[in-house]
């Protein structure tokens, strides 16, 4: 089992928040899950791919590219997965995630948090909007390309502009191989955010770079800001470009990145970070 390190402590009004990592072994299909320590419960989390690391084949290695970053129906794991594809490329992978209890370190009441879920029908590049019930506001999510094949990889999974659910893409890439996308959305009451001033609170943020790249790459730093989640969506035009990273840093950073694969395709990629900032 993957070792857990903490990265980031934080509390912001009712909550108590702790930001944790894990990291796989080298595979050619990377996977490491974290389990949310007793008592708390998974807000949202990440992934990022080391392809060019120490587990890499060759010193221009082809890439490795994430198909999963998602928690477990219960909200008490999160799972990240990812793949080479076509040409070898071992890779280890980093699984990031916030988890929560309340400040008086008991847990989050059961009735005041939801996961839902959705999977999509089969598509060459399937994308899936889950939405949450009405009384509840987005705090984070994930994907997952439920692939038989080849391989579906993610290039998108973040939250949606109103904050009310979650959307994931996938696309198989040179080779065809449909599949789905199963997609995550995981809120918090808000009764309850209201009752502890937290409401009003919680925003998001997302910023789109400026010049097109074969490997995008944008970090979001937001002053004051406690992360419960995130994302990325990469904004390929032609052949497709994949995420490799989508991860939270530390409390106010959040980090997302992408590669084309193969045949060049340069892309913008735009990250999401989704929390409370001070007011």
């Amino acid at each position: 089992m993957a070792r857990v390190e903490v990265v980031d402590s934080y509390d912001y009004k009712e909550l108590s928040f702790q930001l944790l990592k894990a990291t796989s072994g080298c595979a050619q299909h990377p996977t490491v899950s974290i389990t949310a320590p007793q008592g708390t419960v998974i807000l949202g989390g990440g992934a990022y791919v080391n392809w060019d690391g120490p587990c890499a084949n060759s010193p221009t290695p082809y890439g490795n590219m994430i198909t999963g970053m998602f928690p477990s129906d219960d909200g008490t794991a999160w799972t990240v997965t990812s793949k080479d594809h076509i040409e070898p490329s071992p890779a280890s992978i980093v699984a990031y995630c916030i988890v929560a209890q309340m400040r008086d370190k008991t847990p989050i009441p059961t009735g005041l948090y939801k996961i839902v879920s959705q999977t999509s029908n089969f598509d060459a590049h399937p994308t899936q909007q889950v939405n949450l019930p009405e009384d509840f506001s987005l705090v984070g999510g994930g994907a997952r390309a439920n692939y038989t094949g080849l391989g579906s990889l993610l290039f998108a999974s973040n939250p949606t502009p109103g904050m009310d659910g979650w959307v994931g893409s996938s696309k198989d890439h040179s080779k065809s191989d449909p599949a789905s996308i199963t997609v995550w959305a995981i809120g918090l009451r808000q009764s309850f955010l209201r009752d502890a001033n937290m409401l009003s609170d919680l925003t998001f943020s997302s910023k789109t770079t400026s010049a097109i790249a074969n490997h995008p790459r944008l970090t979001i730093v937001i002053p004051d800001f406690h992360m419960t989640g995130g994302g990325a969506r990469v904004n390929w035009t032609r052949l497709g470009n994949l995420l490799t990273a989508s991860f939270p840093q530390d409390r106010q950073t959040w980090v997302a990145e992408g590669k084309d694969h193969l045949e060049p395709d340069p892309s913008t990629i735009t990250a999401y970070a989704v929390g409370f900032k001070t007011s």
